[in-house]
């Protein structure tokens, strides 16, 4: 496991080796022009979902096994339409049945959010358990 003193800088984009990108888009700003932050959180999101789909298919687990349990984000700087942004992931911890992944939201390098985001392992019974040991093993490889 992963603790503060070791854990990546999330507001820095060479944290990450995962990234995906996404338009903001217009309905995405609020009255004074800025990506509001329910926004902020749906980028957050589309990040974590691609990410979750590349481990679960690196893993050999079925996307429909992990699902979402917290999150936690801290909002860094403005964003405003039109803008691309890059989404780097990264494992920070793993757990028994869960793991943490590390988010930063950046726009070009400045970094507009980080968050963290803890995924759960599901059972055939849709309860928590045990992640399968090549997930766990693949999981591990990828902590920052």
């Amino acid at each position: 496991m992963s603790d503060a003193a070791t854990e990546p800088d999330l507001s820095r984009p060479d944290s990450f080796t995962f990234f995906h990108e996404e338009n903001v888009r217009f309905c995405d700003t609020d009255m004074v022009g800025h990506v509001n932050n329910v926004s902020h959180v749906a980028l957050v999101e589309c990040g974590r979902i691609a990410y979750a789909f590349d481990l679960a298919r690196r893993g050999g687990v079925q996307t429909g096994t992990i699902t979402f349990a917290r999150l936690e984000i801290d909002f860094r700087g403005d964003l405003y339409y039109p803008a691309t942004v890059r989404i780097g992931a990264t494992v920070l911890t793993v757990g028994r049945s869960s793991f943490t992944v590390g988010i930063g939201v950046f726009d070009g390098d400045r970094c507009v959010s980080t968050s963290r985001n803890v995924l759960v392992h599901l059972g055939e019974d849709r309860r928590p358990d045990a992640i399968p040991e090549g997930m766990r093993t693949m999981l591990l490889a990828q902590m920052a």
